[in-house]
């Protein structure tokens, strides 16, 4: 098949941001990212997923922090993306978790930061959490953890099928690589628990997930 050495996609990787999440049948304070608040008697969680601007030829460049990107695709070049979640000030001690969708893993390659831990896995989603337990309550500014990634990897195999396809999932709204974080309390909370809601919320439940990560 045909290799493209050259495409311009626009608006194909993405940080996502949705809607505040709250758990009242439980009482457990939770947030997903939009800097969206819920309160309880206990305090207050706000988490934020964004990455750094880039330019043209898909390099980080200066200004503020956005939510989505556009990329021109170069096959076996690299682009910056730095998907971070970030808790703000003011916020009790919680576990954060990031899921990440990439919808051709293939094409579309990264390194992890060890700083987050794997625990699930279903198709094309990955949900990692947090190496630390994150306190912002006593902090007078907001409290960025260590980017998922810095860099995606373009294969250098990228063929005119690939890219069909990719396009009808662009035109149906969709992004290529969607990250979203979620933090739940850590007081009271077991990491089982806060886990087993990850898995709920980014709806990875009925695999098997790994209870064994080492958050301190």
């Amino acid at each position: 098949m045909k290799k493209l050495k050259y495409m311009l996609l626009g608006a194909l990787i993405s940080a996502v941001v949705s809607t505040c999440v709250a758990l009242p049948t439980l009482s457990w304070l939770s947030s997903k990212s939009e800097t969206v608040v819920n309160t309880f008697a206990g305090g207050t969680i706000k988490v934020r997923m964004d990455e750094a601007p880039v330019d043209a030829e898909g390099k980080k460049t200066t200004g503020d922090r956005v939510q989505n990107n556009t990329y021109k695709f170069v096959a076996g070049t690299e682009v910056d993306k730095d998907p971070t979640a970030t808790v703000l000030k003011g916020s009790i001690p919680a576990y954060v978790f990031v899921s990440l969708e990439n919808e051709y893993p293939d094409v579309f390659t990264y390194t992890v930061s060890s700083d987050w831990l794997e625990v699930g896995k279903k198709n094309n989603k990955t949900v990692y959490v947090y190496k630390n337990i994150v306190d912002a309550s006593s902090s007078d500014e907001d409290v960025a953890l260590t980017p998922l990634f810095t860099t995606v990897k373009v294969s250098e195999e990228l063929t005119s099928q690939q890219l069909e396809a990719m396009k009808e999932v662009c035109e149906n709204g969709q992004q290529l690589i969607r990250t979203q974080t979620y933090a739940i309390q850590s007081q009271v909370i077991e990491k089982k628990d806060a886990i087993n809601q990850a898995a709920a919320q980014f709806e990875i439940t009925g695999t098997t997930l790994n209870y064994d990560v080492n958050v301190t």
